[in-house]
């Protein structure tokens, strides 16, 4: 199933945008959530949250993600440190999804990954667990701003297989941290702040996005969209179109402030 939402907002001065696009694809449910929040004070949240656990189980923990950080950042005072936010509230919803996982059998193992930006002014901050991403494009020049907490990507760190093996392992999907697990267990980057340049675009994707596309074709996606709308739907679709089995979620946001 197709089903493809766009959405733009505006920010400081009415000028950035976000576009955010998420599909169903081959997969009978869709365990995919995605939050982008309004702009506060010159600070805007966006993220993926891609479920796992199943039927029912993985929906559970990606919505209940995107509804702790949405009360937490509507409700976040205005001094407050954005990598303490991103951490404590991410903390927040593990205890949640946990705590559901292990009372209600119905819902055991649930979990969800977690990636996306916290925009504050002219600066941005990511936070990652499990294997969703975010990437940068900056000035004709794309890089990940995440690292996969997944067994493939061990093996990468390690040397032991290339990022053309890594395209086609066959444990690709294993992660070894996500929203869900037991809290000593699970491991959550934030990094920044980093500066962002008038122009930048800054992408969280579920692996939906990248478990179809390289690295290679979502840098060919990018360019071409580099100034128009229209890259959210062209990267889930394209996805889709290169026969991702996964559900495939995409939120793309423009800085041009």
């Amino acid at each position: 199933m197709l089903n493809s939402l766009k959405k733009i907002f505006g920010t400081t001065g009415g000028a950035n945008r976000v576009e955010t696009s998420s599909i169903q694809g081959r997969k009978p449910s869709q365990e995919d959530s995605f939050y982008v929040s309004p702009e506060i004070d010159g600070r805007m949240l966006c993220f993926v949250a891609d479920g796992v656990g199943g039927h029912g189980h993985g929906d559970f923990a990606s919505t209940k993600t995107v509804e702790v950080f949405r009360n937490a950042f509507e409700n976040m005072p205005q001094n407050i440190v954005a990598s303490e936010f991103l951490r404590n509230t991410a903390l927040e919803a593990a205890k949640q999804v946990l705590a559901k996982s292990t009372t209600d059998p119905v819902f055991k193992n649930c979990g969800t990954t977690l990636s996306g930006f916290f925009v504050t002014g002219n600066a941005y901050y990511t936070i990652n667990i499990g294997d969703s991403r975010v990437y940068l494009w900056n000035r004709e020049c794309l890089s990940r701003e995440t690292h996969d907490h997944s067994i493939v990507q061990q093996l990468l760190d390690a040397g032991e297989i290339t990022e053309t093996e890594a395209f086609t392992h066959p444990k690709r999907n294993m992660m070894t941290s996500a929203i869900g697990q037991e809290l000593s267990l699970m491991k959550i980057d934030v990094e920044g702040p980093r500066p962002l340049e008038h122009g930048d675009i800054l992408m969280a994707f579920s692996d939906g996005v990248h478990d179809a596309l390289t690295d290679e074709l979502i840098y060919r996606l990018v360019k071409r969209y580099e100034v128009d709308d229209g890259l959210a739907a062209a990267l889930t679709e394209s996805a889709y179109n290169a026969g991702g089995k996964d559900n495939i979620t995409a939120v793309v946001f423009r800085f041009l402030s």
